[in-house]
């Protein structure tokens, strides 16, 4: 086989696995199925393959990314602390749920950081992008069917170890997708918070590449359908980032979604959710539930004196309350390092990426669906591709 054909061949099979990885994380992500209540998907199981076959690959010449690497090195101090912290302490929760959390603060950081980094800079960036951007879209307006199909006929779509876990049929409803009488927009992802949440992890690549205004709107308007203020301040944030030296415009997108925000409030909110109008969601006192969160954060501790429970929506507080001080500074090191280490690259910059981790920081002090698969690896995916440099397929 000639030299050319090697190179052909080697495109061919890293378009091919992006291609898969995109479609069981991104359009699939919830798909699988359960072994003793903890939930195994098909992505998950796809990264651990990828990361297995890193693994054997692994030489002096592996394509290590040394800024990716300098922020996995980040996320050791707390992790270790986490380790010795449930060793003293324990924890007071499920299996699952501890096994959830060495998965997302572990494993995938292992995964992306150091073992896909290097390969995930060699492939075709604008073919990634590409499909990054079609998957946005196509869960966008399967979400709009869902949210329209459940409203009007009373039950979801659900395909098993497809759309959802096998072992969830009949349970999206106990999902916290409720708002009165009417259901978040939830797409494949199972819940709204979850779906809004990582679609705008991916928006800034998307509203870069887009070149439909329908799409855009179609997908704005899924975004604006999970009925989540964290989402709708992740939307609003994107913009003022976008067009903050463009006034004019950003003014124009804001009556946009001041419109749909309206025809929302008018047609929508006043008669089926349980808030009653727009302005009492918006002003609602209780934050969605997550006043008691606050409350118990000012119990200030060195070290938390309490059992690792799960992470809550409001991550900082979550951490906070658990770890104590320590374990919540070293949590920001972990937590901001990709930031930090991005500013300080003064070359090879990705905006698109960059505002993605800016705009999570902010979801967390909300809900940052942590614990929730595809979070995450998303978030970790995030972090790789912005240090990765448009180049020529090698």
């Amino acid at each position: 086989m000639s030299e050319a054909s090697t190179v052909i061949q080697k495109h061919k099979i890293r378009n091919l696995l992006v291609f898969i990885a995109i479609l069981l994380l991104v359009i699939i992500p919830k798909g699988g199925f359960k072994i003793a209540g903890i939930p195994i998907t098909w992505g998950y199981l796809y990264l651990g393959f990828l990361g297995t076959g890193c693994i054997f690959l692994l030489s002096p010449t592996y394509p290590f990314n040394k800024r990716a690497i300098a922020c996995y090195l980040a996320t050791l101090p707390f992790l270790f602390y986490f380790i010795i912290h449930i060793s003293v302490i324990g924890f007071d929760s499920s299996i699952g749920n501890l096994i959830a959390f060495f998965v997302s603060y572990m494993f995938m950081p292992l995964l992306f950081l150091v073992l896909l980094a290097g390969p995930l800079g060699r492939v075709d960036k604008h073919y990634l992008e590409n499909l990054i951007c079609k998957a946005v879209v196509v869960v966008s307006v399967y979400g709009l069917v869902l949210f329209v199909y459940k409203q009007v006929l009373g039950y979801y779509i659900e395909i098993p170890y497809i759309t959802i876990n096998a072992a969830d049929a009949g349970t999206l409803e106990n999902k916290y997708n409720q708002r009165g009488d009417i259901f978040k927009l939830i797409s494949t992802y199972n819940n709204g918070n979850i779906f809004g949440v990582c679609i705008l992890f991916l928006f800034p690549v998307f509203y870069r590449r887009h070149k439909n205004i329908f799409q855009l709107c179609v997908v704005l308007l899924a975004l604006l359908l999970t009925l989540s203020r964290t989402v709708w301040i992740g939307v609003i944030i994107f913009f003022l980032i976008e067009y903050r030296s463009r006034l004019v415009k950003l003014v124009k997108v804001y009556l946009f979604i001041g419109v749909l925000l309206f025809l929302l409030g008018s047609f929508v909110f006043t008669q089926y959710f349980q808030y009653g109008s727009m302005e009492n969601f918006l002003l609602d006192t209780s934050f969605g539930g997550r006043l008691r969160q606050i409350r118990e954060a000012f119990q200030p501790t060195l070290f938390g004196i309490e059992p690792f429970e799960n992470i809550d929506e409001v991550v900082y507080l979550s951490i906070y309350r658990q770890f104590g001080i320590i374990g919540f500074l070293l949590f920001l090191i972990s937590f901001l390092a990709p930031i930090f280490i991005y500013a300080d690259a003064a070359k090879d910059k990705d905006k698109a990426y960059f505002i993605a981790l800016i705009i999570y920081c902010v979801l967390c002090m909300s809900d940052g669906c942590t614990l929730l698969i595809p979070t995450l690896a998303i978030y970790n995916f995030v972090i790789c591709m912005a240090f990765t440099k448009y180049s020529p397929q090698q």
